[in-house]
């Protein structure tokens, strides 16, 4: 175990067109928080596999090469850049709209 490298998790394959259908599916800012939150995270660990490949770490093995996670970040990072210019639809007013009977108005 001591000298065996660890191996990485696969960047999953699916990724980008998750965080194209939750960009395309945003409500509210919250959403739009979560997805962006969500994008850069897996940027990171993106650029830390860069990082571990450039170096040529020991350590771990990288499941990817260093040209397919290249092609993931410039995609995602296009992704993230159409999400952040993308408006968040206009919320209906927060106040209910009753018709109430003439005298019970409130």
């Amino acid at each position: 175990m001591f000298g065996n490298p660890k191996k990485l998790k696969p960047i999953p394959s699916n990724l980008l067109s998750y965080i194209q259908i939750e960009g395309e599916a945003i409500k509210d800012s919250t959403d739009k928080q979560m997805i962006v939150s969500y994008a850069h995270g897996k940027m990171d660990t993106i650029n830390w596999y860069v990082d571990l490949l450039t170096v040529g770490s020991d350590k771990y093995v990288v499941p990817h090469s260093l040209e397919h996670l290249n092609s993931i970040k410039q995609q995602l990072q296009s992704l993230i850049d159409k999400i952040m210019n993308t408006p968040i639809p206009s919320q209906p007013s927060s106040q209910s709209s009753y018709n109430y009977p003439k005298g019970y108005e409130g």
